[in-house]
């Protein structure tokens, strides 16, 4: 009996694909909303029991009311960043209003301390640098404010405003941290470790940009396959760190002789992948004719000495604007010819 297995079931384990920001924040603040309601229903109920003002009390439970409605609406897929900024502006305001009460700032001087986090966590590292520094701000002024009115002193202001800075410097360096990783997760999703060049998943979302503006613009467009000839016996004889590279000379070289219009990827083990825009099949066979006798006149020299001499098969294909995968084929059909008609030759899909 035959095993059937489904594609949707086949998922990839290369963690460099990394999650779309929208939803990590959601996950994000599956866990944030609740724990804030439930800590808002804490000081009101701590409030309610000290006999502090009523309004300490409803703005308490006006915070768990906001947090537990900010999290259904995030269960039944609201917008992420319109529920973080009405989150944040709901704590700002909170944070303001509390400097103009008669009771103690200890809860407003926490509120304020969590605004840079909450930027630097959940926006954009443009906006929350900018809200938190504007709040910053407005935080420093209303201190300051508590000097003149003589309801804090001065050492007491000055720890307040040194904490929020640490906060603040603390958040900052964590997000640019963060960020930094993120962007050499993705670049590792779409780059070859060997050669740097991009990968299949790379050169796919550039073909979908170049097809379509060619196309827009009535341009040729051309696809060109190159494989190394009998990379296998070079690993055999000469070992894989030699293989390796044979790779990565070939790639150097290629990158020296297309034009900065043009885009490179190695596609798997000895094959590479060109994207040649406004460029007809005459010209691509022209170029992929000149890459060919280049290639051919270079040698490696290894590390004991020996040299090794590399020469390619190349197919040709004009793009039709339909998808990576159709070009592909017929490039890899012409490569094939090439390959099974000797090698060391260029072909021009039929």
């Amino acid at each position: 009996m035959t095993t059937v297995i489904k594609s949707e079931q086949l998922k990839s384990t290369n963690y460099a694909y990394y999650e779309k920001r929208e939803q990590i924040l959601k996950k994000q603040l599956a866990i944030l909303f609740p724990v804030t309601g439930a800590i808002c229903l804490l000081c009101a109920f701590t409030y309610y029991v000290a006999d502090v003002s009523s309004v300490f009390t409803i703005a308490a439970l006006t915070g768990a009311v906001l947090s537990y409605l900010l999290s259904l609406m995030n269960l039944r897929n609201g917008n992420p960043y319109i529920l973080i900024w009405i989150f944040i502006g709901f704590s700002t305001a909170v944070c303001c209003y509390g400097f103009y009460s008669d009771n103690t700032h200890m809860v407003s001087n926490t509120i304020a301390l969590t605004i840079p986090l909450l930027c630097f966590f959940s926006l954009r590292y443009k906006h929350a640098l900018s809200y938190s520094l504007a709040f910053g701000l407005i935080y420093i002024f209303l201190s300051i404010g508590e000097i003149s009115s003589k309801e804090q002193q001065l050492t007491e202001v000055l720890q307040n405003i040194s904490s929020y800075t640490m906060i603040f410097i603390m958040a900052h360096l964590l997000a640019r941290h963060r960020n930094e990783a993120i962007s050499k997760v993705r670049k590792t999703a779409t780059t070859d470790f060997l050669t740097g060049l991009k990968n299949r998943h790379g050169i796919e979302n550039i073909y979908q940009n170049e097809a379509a503006r060619c196309q827009r613009y009535l341009r040729d467009f051309s696809m060109l396959l190159l494989d190394i000839d009998n990379l296998k016996n070079i690993n055999d004889r000469y070992g894989l760190q030699a293989g390796d590279k044979v790779l990565m000379m070939v790639s150097n070289l290629l990158r020296e002789k297309i034009r900065q219009t043009d885009h490179i990827a190695r596609l798997s083990s000895e094959e590479f992948c060109l994207l040649l825009p406004n460029t007809s099949i005459t010209q691509a066979e022209e170029m992929a004719t000149r890459l060919k006798d280049d290639i051919a006149s270079c040698s490696l020299e290894l590390e004991n000495g020996q040299t090794v001499t590399v020469t390619i098969s190349i197919g040709l294909t004009p793009v039709e604007y339909q998808e990576f995968s159709i070009d592909y084929s017929k490039a890899d059909s012409a490569l094939q010819r090439a390959k099974n008609w000797g090698r060391n030759q260029v072909v021009v899909s039929q």
